[in-house]
């Protein structure tokens, strides 16, 4: 299993786990590229991407909390917000993550005692500070948190032929956006996931 993580942040306390981890840099397009050439250079036979995640309003998420993403979706592609209810991109902006290692990695979370929230999350090209803007992405898509590379590392391993199982740390409130991140916290749940993963795929 090979992982990707966007930042050396990220990379730092989860190398304990995967010391061969990639960095794949931050937002959508660097993401593609450097997972794009990633994938080309060592052709794994499953990919996770561990990374954080701003929590959507009405969710019950809290800050160091694990999302599995189930469904990856571009929110931000092709109008600001707002976006009219009726409005849909003219190209692809969803890719489903459904399969056996979604189950399966759930499942080996689950039996040493750490439990992940599951279900869509969204891609954005910034942070949502507007809690407004939050709270629209998340009841359109019925998304429990967003970030800024999952749809398009999505996209470069559906290309590739390498299932994508997708791990995130809640870091941080979007319905209160002037509040600190905890990324500590969240990066300290991350590891402790690797952990118990390391255990199973290395």
């Amino acid at each position: 299993m090979l992982v990707l993580v966007p930042t050396e942040q990220e990379a730092a306390p989860l190398r304990e786990a995967f010391p061969a981890l990639e960095v794949i840099g931050v937002g959508p397009v660097e993401a593609a590229l450097r997972t794009s050439e990633v994938l080309r250079a060592r052709q794994p036979s499953l990919i996770l991407l561990c990374g954080l995640a701003g929590a959507y309003p009405a969710t019950a998420l809290s800050l160091g909390d694990l999302v599995l993403a189930t469904e990856e979706i571009f929110g931000d592609l092709g109008l600001c917000f707002p976006v009219p209810p009726e409005f849909e991109p003219p190209v692809e902006f969803r890719v489903s993550l459904r399969g056996p290692w979604l189950e399966k990695i759930q499942a080996c979370l689950f039996e040493e005692g750490l439990e992940a929230a599951y279900g869509p999350l969204v891609t954005v090209c910034c942070t949502s500070r507007d809690p407004e803007r939050a709270r629209l992405l998340g009841h359109r898509y019925a998304a429990l948190a967003e970030n800024m590379e999952g749809f398009a590392v999505a996209r470069a391993a559906r290309k590739a032929g390498v299932p994508l199982v997708e791990l995130r740390a809640v870091s941080n409130l979007l319905e209160k956006p002037e509040a600190p991140w905890d990324t500590r916290k969240a990066l300290e749940t991350l590891q402790e996931a690797l952990r118990c993963l390391s255990r199973v795929f290395t």
